[in-house]
């Protein structure tokens, strides 16, 4: 018995790490026809990491050990985080009571080291993105626990594989309180992986950039460990929002599939909207929206607490 969780958690998380990128180019390939564009191939992400494998890695000559290592420890920290994402009716590879903190620090500390190699480059523009994503982190952080945490509240569970399967969409105020968690989780992905109205992943001035412009002074190897676990970031959370509504009550794999499949794809259409009709915020607006969205989770928690 203890075998086969092992070997579905080890498919579970080889599925992760093998379609994040299809996923990041689902959205690319969407945003393009809803601007009246062909747009690149989904698998193009494919293409641009074996791309970025062959181009020679140059490090900065102010650089330390710090801009060597955080590429690695990121894309490792982002696979753990994967590893604890309950799919289907599989246990994931790592699974205990209170996964949900270790899931969060987890990318915190994948954070941490981006943010500690931008500085550790000497690079005003590098920099100035480093002080923005950790001005922003903590105002997302909020989100996370007051969402994800508001069901384990509800639940009285603090694994994410039990938290998951303890949601049961039978009830309207649950139905309610689930797709109001879902919004939120929504907000905290656009703005974990940069991706708009918080920032846009396709611009090239630095002024305007967050994410983008900590990664300026990489290449090769370590552009490439970026970018795959920035892939990676984007279908973790694109899995949070679609386990919401995943029938986990109904034993019935080939169901369970097709409307995995089905849920995934309305919600990268909803990303790829998103970006398509919304503009950029303007940096001083950002932790107003990350705000808002903390207040929606906290009070969709009282809300629900008060009324069931």
């Amino acid at each position: 018995m203890g075998l086969i969780l092992l070997t579905q958690g080890i498919i579970s998380l080889l599925v992760i790490l093998s379609l994040a990128p299809m996923f990041a180019g689902l959205v690319n390939k969407q945003k393009a026809i809803f601007t009246g564009r062909i747009g690149a191939p989904v698998v193009q992400p494919y293409y641009e990491l074996k791309r970025l494998l062959r181009k020679e890695t140059i490090n900065a000559t102010s650089a330390s050990f710090i801009s060597s290592i955080s590429p690695v420890i990121n894309v490792v920290t982002v696979a753990i985080a994967a590893a604890m994402l309950p799919i289907g009716f599989a246990r994931p590879l790592i699974s205990f009571e209170g996964d949900i903190i270790l899931f969060a620090y987890v990318l915190g500390l994948a954070r941490f080291f981006q943010i500690l190699a931008a500085m550790d480059i000497g690079s005003s523009f590098e920099g100035m993105g480093a002080a923005r994503e950790a001005t922003f982190a903590v105002f997302a952080e909020p989100i996370f626990f007051f969402t994800l945490g508001s069901v384990a509240f509800i639940s009285g569970l603090t694994s994410m594989y039990d938290i998951y399967h303890s949601v049961r969409l039978d009830n309207v105020s649950y139905i309610v309180f689930i797709i109001v968690c879902s919004i939120s989780v929504f907000i905290l992905a656009v703005t974990e992986c940069s991706r708009m109205p918080v920032d846009d992943p396709n611009t090239h001035l630095e002024l305007t950039m967050i994410h983008e412009v900590m990664i300026l002074d990489n290449s090769g190897i370590d552009l490439f460990l970026y970018q795959y676990s920035s892939y990676i970031k984007l279908f973790i959370y694109a899995i949070l929002e679609t386990s919401f509504f995943y029938p986990f009550g109904v034993q019935n794999y080939t169901l369970a599939i097709v409307i995995f499949a089905v849920v995934t794809l309305i919600l990268s259409a909803s990303l790829a909207t998103v970006e398509t009709i919304t503009s950029r915020f303007k940096m001083k607006n950002i932790p107003e929206y990350l705000l808002f969205a903390t207040a929606i989770g906290v009070l969709n928690l009282l809300i629900y607490t008060f009324t069931k």
